[in-house]
Order: C-alpha cells, then structure tokens, then sequence
C-alpha cells in the first residue's frame, strides 16, 4: 500500500509541475504574439524605442528563469507560423542562455531568412562570420549579402564604412577556402549577379589552388572590360611578398605565435610584430609548404574581428599565402 502511496504522489507531482510548464510556456506564447507585430524597417524612431523595451521584457522573461523557459523558446522558434524578426531576435535569445552548436545552427536558420531591411547589418554579419569561424555553412546567409542593394553599414568606433566588398570579405573571409571558393565562384561566373565583380574580387584573394582554376575558367566573352583588365593584371602580375635574404624572424618564433593567434591570442604575434615591423619577409622565407593550413587558419581568425585593421592583416597574409604558394609550386 505504502509503494502505491508514493506512485501516487510522484505522479501527481510530475502532473503538477507538466501543467506549470505548460502554463509557463502559454503565458510565454502570448507574451510573443503581444511584442512581435511589426517590421522594424517600418516603424518610426519612437515607435522602435517602444517595440525595444517590449523586446527586452522578452529577453529578461526568459534569461529570468532559463531553466524553465528554455523549453517554450524552443517551441516557439519552431512554430511554423513565427513571426521571421521575432524568430531572429529569438534565435539571439537563445544562444545568449544556451550556446550550443543546436543554438547556434538555430540562429543560422533565422539569419538566412531574415529581412535584411530589419536588421542591424553589422550585428548580421558580424554574427555570421563567427558562425563560419566555427565551420557552420553560412554560404546561403551571405549569398543574400552581395545580393542586397543596401549592403553597407558604418563601425563608429573605428570611423570606417563597410560596404559590400568589405561586409563580403568579412562574411567569405571566414569560411573554410572548401565553402567559400566554390560559392563565390557560383556568383562569379554569373554575369547578371550584381555581387559578381567582388566575388571575382574575392576569388583572387582566396589565393588557392582552387580559386585560381576558377578565375582562369571564367568566360572572359561575358567580363565588361574593367573586369577583365582587372583580372589580367592580376594574373599578369600577382601582389606577392620578396623573402627576405638572412631573416629576423625564425619559423620556431612563428609557429607558436601563429598557434596562439589562431585561437584569439594576439600577443606573441604582436610581440614579433613591433620587433619586426615587415616581418612578412620572413614568413616567407622560413615558412614551409606544410604551415600553409595554420596561415590560412590565422587569416580567417584575423578577418572575423570586422575592421579595416583586420582587412589590412587579411591582405597582408594573402600575398604571403600567395608567394608560398608559388614558391612550393602550389599555385598551377
């Protein structure tokens, strides 16, 4: 008798605490269909500092008690009927109190469907290119970048203008070289994509086996003559890096330096930096066929920072990827 007793209390606690989840998460529900009624790029300056703070009273309902209202912000990012803003506002949600790689390919989901006029594009691609940093496919997310006609934000901290070659170097600069040159290479070889000078732009840059078979492939009939003098040249005459003769720098400093860079820790290349400012000299010197995968893991790391300081390391680790690349016969 005493066994069926406690079966009895165990299932009515488990009844009790199943009907308050599914009253938190009806309360919850509702909470969502009163905040997310409205395009942001329609509402006036008032209107959107209103529809904020309705948006933060979602985010501290949850981040309030996320162990118990986690479950119906999953339930409800996967309502078929889900307002798209609210689906990326939540998927933002849902990384800050739980990121995971789940989360995070949620997030994916909602970034590539979103209505780019109702985003901050900074925070869009800022966020994507972290995403490509951790080898997630964000080929279809940025695709809609060089697609876009208002492509194009402003860093107030760093005075400096993206627009969509920069925004698309951030975006494609991250990614694996395996997804990135074969995406960029869809846009380059069509000629009515209005991305498709900066895909070619970007293909250059790849500075891979790959993307140079692609360039050279590319129905030169279809180019306007600013684009194929642009890619003659570059062929005719590629941007490379001469080794210095007796170098500063040895590939023993540079390995760990750029193995610490490669996970976010800038100080030892910084050190070796200040020590040798044209230290570029020197990796290609000493720097061996096999340390070209660490190089290109360092350039995507240094890209996802977004800057026109990142954009300058990028180039600078291109021409050196470049000249290894044909100083080991890699380039044909």
């Amino acid at each position: 008798m005493k066994i069926l007793i406690i079966g009895a209390l165990l299932f009515s606690s488990l009844a009790s605490v199943q009907g308050q989840t599914a009253q938190s998460c009806a309360n919850f529900q509702q909470l969502v269909k009163e905040t997310y009624t409205f395009k942001p790029s329609k509402l006036s300056n008032s209107g959107r500092e209103t529809k904020s703070e309705a948006m933060d009273r979602v985010w501290k309902h949850v981040k309030s008690n996320p162990a118990e209202m986690l479950p119906c912000l999953h339930a409800a990012l996967q309502d078929p009927k889900a307002d798209q803003f609210f689906l990326f506002d939540a998927s933002n949600l849902l990384v800050t109190v739980d990121p995971t790689k789940e989360s995070k390919a949620i997030q994916l989901r909602s970034y590539t469907t979103v209505d780019l006029a109702d985003v901050d594009l900074r925070v869009w691609v800022v966020v994507l290119a972290n995403l490509a940093l951790e080898d997630f496919d964000t080929t279809a997310a940025a695709a809609r970048w060089l697609a876009y006609s208002e492509a194009s934000y402003f860093i107030p901290e760093h005075a400096f203008g993206v627009g969509p070659l920069e925004g698309a170097l951030f975006l494609y600069g991250t990614m694996p070289e395996s997804q990135a040159t074969p995406a960029l290479a869809k846009i380059a070889s069509d000629s009515t994509h209005r991305g498709r000078a900066f895909a070619m732009r970007l293909l250059m840059d790849q500075a891979t086996p790959e993307s140079l078979r692609v360039l050279r492939n590319l129905d030169q009939k279809s180019l306007s003559q600013k684009q194929k003098k642009a890619l003659n040249e570059f062929f005719a005459k590629p941007r490379v890096v001469t080794p210095r003769t007796q170098p500063k720098t040895t590939r023993a400093e540079f390995i760990p330096a750029f193995e610490q860079l490669a996970k976010g820790d800038w100080e030892k290349f910084l050190d070796l930096v200040e020590k040798v400012p044209d230290g570029e000299k020197d990796v290609v010197a000493v720097m061996k066929a096999e340390d070209i995968p660490l190089l290109r893991k360092v350039r995507r790391k240094i890209i996802a920072n977004g800057s026109q300081h990142a954009i300058e390391f990028y180039l600078s680790f291109t021409e050196i990827l470049r000249t290894l690349m044909m100083k080991h016969e890699l380039a044909s």
